[in-house]
């Protein structure tokens, strides 16, 4: 089996957007497409497209031959974000459970454990990662692209803020850390 070919604007997406949920591109900070583009080891024109988008998803605004900003965090938006994120996982789970196999429920088990060690050691982002875990198992098996893409866009990845460091130092995205 071939791994999908990751195109540099989607890289850059998937680490802007982490470094702007992890708080490392902190709201109201202005950022620069050239210094990003530096810091991620990308050209700027895979950044100015990921800027584009996450403008289009309200994370960045951005004033023509002024400047791009990291938006304010709005209660009714990520409200909003999560309503989509629950209507998603409910459509995952009616899909998923028909095919669900063997070695799913033994992944969404052992990923509920987890989630209970952390819970019970105080580990707050072990416990979100683990919970990701569990529901990424259905929402994978569900085989629906839209699903997955529609998590993934609206559901911050602990994963910045604990399992591994700054996308932005480390070039490395959420989906390639490790956890313990």
């Amino acid at each position: 089996m071939t791994t999908p070919r990751v195109l540099l604007r989607d890289q850059a997406l998937v680490r802007l957007r982490e470094a702007i949920v992890t708080g490392e591109l902190p709201p109201g900070g202005v950022v620069k497409d050239a210094e990003l583009a530096g810091r991620l080891g990308l050209s700027v024109a895979p950044v100015r497209t990921a800027l584009a988008r996450l403008a289009d998803e309200g994370l960045v605004e951005s004033k023509p031959q002024s400047h791009t900003r990291v938006t304010a965090v709005v209660p009714a938006v990520v409200h909003d974000a999560a309503v989509v994120v629950r209507a998603m996982h409910e459509l995952a789970v009616a899909t998923a459970v028909p095919a669900v196999t063997a070695d799913d429920v033994a992944a969404m088990r052992a990923a509920n454990q987890r989630f209970a060690d952390a819970v019970r050691a105080g580990d707050v982002d072990a416990a979100l990662d683990a919970d990701d875990e569990l529901h990424d198992v259905l929402v994978d098996r569900c085989g629906n692209g839209a699903v997955r893409a529609t998590v993934d866009r609206f559901t911050p990845s602990s994963a910045g803020s604990s399992g591994c460091a700054s996308p932005l130092r480390t070039g490395r995205t959420p989906s390639t850390c490790t956890t313990s």
